[in-house]
Parts: structure tokens; C-alpha cells; sequence
């Protein structure tokens, strides 16, 4: 039996419906942390994400922020083993576009996660394309 994601610590089992499926429930439970800004999850340690904004005008900011996504998805995410993120590019929209991969009960899984530059909002979606 695999460890419960972080926000599984603080729901109870009647709220989260079964009908969901587990990699619907990781996509949630990453998009809670990964939406989560540094300071704001102040009652655990290193909860959020916002590190990356230090690096504004930098060579560095793409790096941090990648460093930074994936450091809290392996922490937060315990459901996901061998985490892997990668930048794929960027849209018209100001998304930046990363792949998250990672193995889930055995199975291979890959994620699409979007990053919005201005807002910093995080979406993480199924990866229709492989």
C-alpha cells in the first residue's frame, strides 16, 4: 500500500469518491500544490512554490523553476515514483508546457503540466499524446 498524498492527510475518505480514479486524484492533489505559493502553506516547511521568482531577468529562472516544480511534485507526491520534468516550450498564451513522467502502481504515467508565466497558475492534465 503506497503512502497518501499530502492533501489525502487532511481529507477523509468520504471525500474523496472512489469514482475518481487514482491518477485523477495525483492530478488534483499537484494542482493544490503546485497552486500553492510559498508562505501560504506556512504550517508545513518548504510547502509551495515561489522560490523561482528570486530569478526574475536571470538565465537562472527557467532552471529554478523547473528544479522547484519537481522538487515538490517528488516531496508532495509520494504516489509517483521515478519523477522525471521536462520543458517542451511555450505558447501564445504565456503557458509554458513541461511533461512530468513518473510511474504510478507500476505503470508508466506521463502528465501535462501548464504554467502560466504571468499568473502563476499551475494546470496539471493527462498527456493525450504519449
Amino acid at each position: 500500500m503506497t503512502r497518501p498524498s499530502f492533501l489525502d492527510k487532511f481529507t477523509s475518505a468520504w471525500q474523496r469518491p472512489d469514482t475518481q480514479g487514482e491518477l485523477a486524484q495525483v492530478r488534483q492533489n499537484l494542482e493544490s500544490v503546485l497552486n500553492t505559493k510559498e508562505g501560504f502553506g506556512y504550517f508545513v516547511q518548504g510547502f509551495g512554490v515561489g522560490r523561482y521568482t528570486a530569478q526574475f531577468g536571470t538565465r537562472e529562472l527557467m532552471k529554478t523553476l523547473t528544479d522547484e516544480l519537481l522538487s515538490s511534485v517528488r516531496q508532495f507526491e509520494p504516489r509517483l515514483e521515478d519523477v522525471e520534468l521536462e520543458l517542451r516550450g511555450r505558447d501564445s498564451g504565456l503557458w509554458l508546457h513541461f511533461v512530468l513522467t513518473g510511474v504510478l502502481n507500476g505503470t508508466p504515467r506521463t502528465l501535462r503540466l501548464l504554467f502560466h508565466t504571468v499568473s502563476g497558475q499551475v494546470r496539471v492534465e493527462e498527456d493525450e499524446e504519449g
